[in-house]
């Protein structure tokens, strides 16, 4: 098998996921490091019969004796461990391919600014190249793309304001005692008019710091520790903030885990999955073993027009795209989901499809009693269980009765069945808007 033969098999084997990629040399070094927000797709490209040979891509692929990939949660996680990776390893070719430019970090910077209790360090964040650097500077990167910087600090700062004014123009605001349009636009909290207290903003500060080391899991839990603390004590102002803030940060995702654990451990993505469903068999009563293919099934319809439903699937806690189903509902009726649900699964058990080891309904106790009827009249035996939104509660029904369980918010099975859950509520409004959007043509 030739070097090329053999970099092909391994771009096959590569998962339809985001991720980080590394081209090793013969010499076992690191001469490339990329993300890619679909590895398999990604990849490929550098094999394609259009290169030219007097390319620096070209180059690198001749020099590529092998191909190492690390699988992340998020296209967000690839992006702060490929800049990891970069400082880590130095890769050639990271260099090259970039005309020897200076690749961008994310700083934190401090500027002496007067404040209400005189003049203070108060620190902006900003991009900046290498160059421009200060030895007192906390640094994140190099990120080797400028968009990738840039776009990782803007969705930052949606959801943790900063500010990233010069000394001028933190002056002129604060002469004119008004903020400057990103204070309007809530995305500075204006310390240059005392909008926001010194604490609150090196708070600010901190939290951008977590984020970028990797840490938002460990952030995100101490948010709501305190949004939970502040609606006890009937802060409901406070409390809102709190909350505000965690619903901006669904872009990261509650599951970021910090780049190194990544480093440590290539398989961290299949390990934890692999924990998932064994964390559901140990927490839902009727699961006796770890459910290798969990089915996921949610509607979607406008005051019962156009309405669609959807079967997602998980084969061993990975999301199995291929095994997607939807349906055009035929029920004319009302708005009904648990009617509409009801043909969607007696539909869906009349086709000759591996039976699954769960059943995941979007809802509570009237969704779970609709499919536990229709396996009853199929003659057939699955474990049920509905995700209620409100509370995330987890419903299923033991003998006669209805169980409720709440399991801990960092919960990997949890997770799991939150994240089917959402992809089966984004495939039928997919199809849903798609039935619309015809009707109107």
């Amino acid at each position: 098998m030739t070097t090329n033969d053999f970099l092909l098999s391994k771009v096959k084997a590569l998962p339809k996921a985001a991720g980080v990629y590394m081209f090793v040399n013969k010499n076992n070094d690191v001469i490339y490091v990329g993300k890619a927000k679909i590895l398999r797709d990604r990849v490929s490209s550098y094999f394609g019969n259009d290169l030219d040979p007097a390319s620096k891509t070209w180059q690198l692929v001749q020099n590529a004796a092998d191909l190492r990939h690390i699988e992340v949660f998020s296209e967000f996680e690839a992006l702060i461990l490929e800049a990891d990776l970069i400082r880590k390893f130095k890769p050639k070719y990271n260099i090259v391919l970039k005309d020897d430019r200076s690749c961008l970090y994310i700083a934190i910077k401090n500027d002496s600014l007067p404040f209400e209790t005189g003049v203070i360090k108060l620190p902006k964040i900003v991009l900046a190249r290498k160059k421009d650097l200060l030895a007192t500077d906390v640094c994140f990167g190099p990120f080797p793309e400028s968009n990738t910087a840039r776009y990782v600090l803007r969705m930052l700062r949606k959801a943790i304001p900063f500010r990233d004014c010069s000394k001028s123009k933190y002056t002129r605001y604060k002469k004119y005692d008004r903020p400057c349009l990103f204070g309007h636009l809530e995305l500075c909290p204006a310390p240059c008019v005392g909008r926001i207290t010194l604490p609150d903003y090196k708070r600010n500060i901190y939290k951008v710091k977590k984020v970028l080391s990797g840490n938002s899991a460990g952030l995100l839990k101490s948010i709501e520790r305190a949004m939970n603390t502040a609606a006890k004590k009937r802060e409901f102002e406070k409390a809102g903030e709190h909350r505000d803030i965690l619903t901006r940060f669904n872009f990261i995702r509650e599951r970021s885990r910090a780049a190194q654990g990544y480093i440590d451990n290539p398989y961290l993505v299949e390990d934890t999955l692999l924990q998932a469903v064994r964390d559901l068999a140990l927490d839902i009563a009727i699961l006796k073993d770890a459910p290798k293919r969990i089915e996921c099934y949610d509607i979607s319809n406008l005051s019962g027009k156009e309405a669609t439903g959807a079967m997602v699937v998980a084969i061993d806690g990975r999301i199995s795209p291929n095994d997607y189903r939807r349906f055009k509902i035929k029920l004319t009726a009302k708005p009904n989901d648990v009617g509409m649900l009801t043909e969607v699964l007696t539909r869906r058990f009349k086709n000759n499809w591996d039976l699954p080891n769960l059943l995941v309904v979007d809802g509570g106790k009237g969704q779970v009693s609709a499919a536990l009827a229709v396996l009853g009249d199929l003659g057939l035996t699955v474990p049920v269980v509905g995700l209620a939104k409100r509370l995330e509660e987890i419903v299923f029904k033991v003998g006669s009765d209805y169980k409720v369980l709440e399991l801990p918010r960092n919960n990997n099975g949890l997770k799991l069945l939150q994240r089917l859950r959402d992809e089966a509520h984004r495939f039928s409004r997919r199809y849903h808007h798609y039935l619309r959007m015809k009707g109107l043509r």
